[in-house]
């Protein structure tokens, strides 16, 4: 009996200790299974980076202080109905809402054939009409707010002519990200924000798609409108603008128009001030003076060396300078203002002694810069660095003023006068944006800065990248020659040298 209940111990020790070990694992499984569910990374491995969210739209979504519902009426079912071809594209998108907001973003989607129930409930709910209106669509409802966008409106499309009416229209661009963005800012915004640009003296319109068309655009996207205002015969600012901007007038401003000006800066006003490098506008400068900024009468240029020859340029490629509070996200990033730019300097002294604070916000990229003071445009002639009396580098083409700031950061008052001064003003036009992404950040970036919207002051939705290759005629000649007659004869020699070999 001893003996017997001597093996019965170790068996029931071997039993144990296999459960226990079974146990364990169990909870291990458990855990990572726990953790990786919880705390996980993803990479976005697709062309361009295509399902990455911008900065702006993480900084968005994470500051939601409250539920925010997507609904998606959508059916990849549908392929005969406008937009039904983006259903994968608009799943994925709204799929990275949801990991940026977390239990804040809830998406759901609609198949109007397989949930009609759900369909007609949501119909009347948010009052949408009829069917046909809810057929690929998708809706924003945030804090009772709702917002809804055609699924069609998510992509631009190549031109449809030529092409059969059956056929799946071909998308050139994705841009649901900037849409649906633009949406929910307008959602969570209590109020539209509302941007003066000053006319009257040959300032860029804004009404002209063909110059300001892309600036607008993207300040819509942010839910800004940009409206013209003449200075001639109003004494104050009207309240509804946030800010004003004053783009390259080409005639001067008149002592009216300075004392509006003044009047606005002085009791708190927001501007952005791009200066005319080829316009002479005494009147604006003497006011800018007051202000502690001091414009030069100059025009910044450069040499540079190509293969036969030395140019001249008026282009200036510039740097962003992270010490501008703002301007942290474009640190160190290239930006470009061409057609003809002024330097700018500040009185130290006197911004000091009116409690003005001043950061420099641009530089040019190199040091071959000089501020060349001949009017050598007017005298067809090629500007020469005069030591003396033409300006040498370093030079500043942009500044960023901010007067009577409260420092304690939690008051959330306009406090303020805040003014940016850009020593060029063609870098906005639509022909420059297309060129310089970075071109168009800075702008947003300036306008939020301005308007002190704290959440938007990140770099704005990722545009898709457009990539040039500058090429001269002769080394466009060697492409052809070597496509069309130098890899045909090396794939011919690499054959004769083979044949030979064989031969043998």
């Amino acid at each position: 009996m001893r003996e017997k209940a001597s093996r019965q111990i170790p068996r029931l020790r071997i039993a144990l200790n296999t459960v226990v070990q079974i146990a364990l694992a169990a909870v291990i499984v458990f855990l990572l299974n726990y953790l990786s569910f919880e705390r996980f990374k993803r990479w976005d491995l697709s062309h361009n980076r295509k399902y990455t969210l911008s900065p702006l739209t993480r900084r968005v979504v994470s500051s939601l202080k409250k539920d925010l519902k997507i609904y998606v009426f959508s059916s990849p079912r549908g392929t005969k109905s406008p937009g039904s071809e983006l259903f994968a594209d608009t799943a994925a998108l709204l799929k990275e809402y949801q990991y940026a907001g977390g239990h804040r973003v809830r998406v759901e989607t609609i198949d109007p054939y397989l949930n009609l129930t759900r369909m007609l409930e949501l119909r009347d709910k948010y009052k949408l009409g009829t069917k046909d209106s809810t057929d690929n669509m998708v809706l924003l409802d945030y804090d009772g707010k709702t917002k809804s966008i055609p699924t069609v409106t998510l992509a631009d499309y190549a031109d449809a002519e030529g092409f059969d009416s059956d056929q799946t229209p071909v998308m050139k661009d994705f841009r649901g990200e900037q849409l649906i963005t633009s949406a929910l800012i307008q959602l969570t915004e209590e109020k539209e924000i509302k941007i003066a640009l000053i006319s009257g003296h040959g300032e860029l319109p804004v009404t002209d798609d063909t110059d300001l068309g892309r600036f607008r655009s993207a300040l819509e996207h942010q839910n800004i409108v940009l409206q013209e205002l003449g200075l001639e015969g109003i004494d104050k600012i009207p309240s509804e603008f946030t800010a004003l901007i004053l783009a390259g007038p080409q005639y001067d401003l008149t002592e009216h128009d300075v004392a509006v000006l003044h009047r606005y800066w002085e009791e708190g006003g927001r501007l952005l001030i791009l200066l005319n490098g080829r316009a002479k506008t005494p009147v604006l400068d003497k006011l800018l003076t007051q202000f502690g900024v001091s414009p030069a009468n100059d025009l910044i240029v450069s040499s540079f060396q190509t293969q036969t020859e030395d140019r001249l340029t008026l282009d200036v490629y510039t740097h962003f300078l992270g010490v501008t509070p703002f301007l942290k996200p474009l640190a160190g990033v290239i930006g470009f203002f061409p057609g003809g730019t002024r330097s700018i300097d500040v009185n130290e002294a006197g911004l000091k002694e009116a409690g003005v604070r001043a950061t420099k916000a641009l530089l040019p990229a190199i040091d071959s810069y000089w501020g060349e003071k001949d009017n050598f445009l007017a005298n067809s002639a090629d500007p020469v660095f005069h030591p003396g009396v033409d300006l040498k580098p370093p030079l500043t083409i942009g500044w960023a003023l901010e007067k009577g700031a409260v420092e304690d950061q939690s008051i959330q008052v306009r406090s303020s006068s805040r003014l940016i001064v850009v020593g060029n003003a063609d870098f906005i036009r639509d022909e420059c944006l297309n060129r310089s992404v970075p071109d168009t950040n800075f702008l947003l970036l300036c306008i939020n800065w301005l308007s002190e919207r704290q959440t938007l002051l990140a770099i704005p939705p990722k545009e898709t990248p457009i990539y040039t290759l500058d090429l001269k005629p002769g080394q466009l000649d060697q492409i052809v020659l070597i496509v069309v007659a130098g890899i045909p004869m090396l794939a011919g020699v690499f054959g004769v040298l083979v044949w030979t070999a064989r031969r043998r």
